[in-house]
């Protein structure tokens, strides 16, 4: 609702006068006060000086109306600028909570890139049932392998794997494979050999 359309204040007006008040506040709606209260300054010093009957109750209605008319304008443009200034107090706290949650994003990204690193640096006990099978110390070496491959080892359809690749960033895909893998392997996606490559 503009300034223009809210409410105005309530005023007891004698009642021969109260046409007159709704045309002054569609004048003064209109932006045109300051016609209005010249107008009504002239009308009130030629019935003050014109006429011979002590004053009424009439010209000091008028006053009135003016003087309310001018508090109204000045809470108008004061209300307004407060608007604005509210506003702009509440642009800048959003970008600043925006900020924040882009900090802790990257944060949270680098911890799990950090984690991950951490994950391939550890050294990995083979699970041998042949010690004949490996030379001491040596881990299995897991081969890249198919989506549908991948799919039966993790115990899942070729379409949730492939949904799961695609709506998370690459550290979260390889989390969420190391969970599923019953051997504990994450695993990554290639784009170059469309294969899942194990990650030990």
């Amino acid at each position: 609702m503009s300034d223009e359309n809210k409410p105005s204040q309530m005023l007891r007006v004698p009642t021969p006068l109260i046409d007159a008040v709704r045309e002054l506040s569609r004048l003064h709606r209109q932006g045109k006060t300051s016609e209005v209260l010249s107008g009504l300054d002239d009308l009130i010093f030629t019935l003050e000086f014109s006429s011979a009957s002590p004053k009424n109750s009439a010209p000091q209605a008028i006053l009135e109306i003016c003087s309310r008319l001018d508090n109204l304008e000045s809470q108008f443009s004061g209300s307004s600028n407060n608007n604005e200034v509210s506003s702009t107090k509440r642009l800048n706290d959003l970008e600043q909570k925006i900020d924040s949650i882009n900090n802790r994003l990257t944060q949270f990204a680098e911890a799990i890139m950090l984690l991950q690193s951490n994950i391939n640096n550890q050294p990995r006990r083979s699970k041998s049932y042949n010690s004949n099978s490996y030379y001491k110390g040596q881990s299995v070496k897991f081969q890249p392998i198919t989506e549908e491959s991948l799919a039966s080892r993790l115990g899942v359809t070729p379409e949730s794997l492939r949904k799961e690749r695609e709506s998370q960033p690459a550290p979260l895909f390889f989390a969420w494979s190391k969970r599923k893998d019953t051997s504990g392997i994450g695993w990554e996606f290639n784009d170059k050999t469309n294969l899942y490559h194990p990650i030990t």
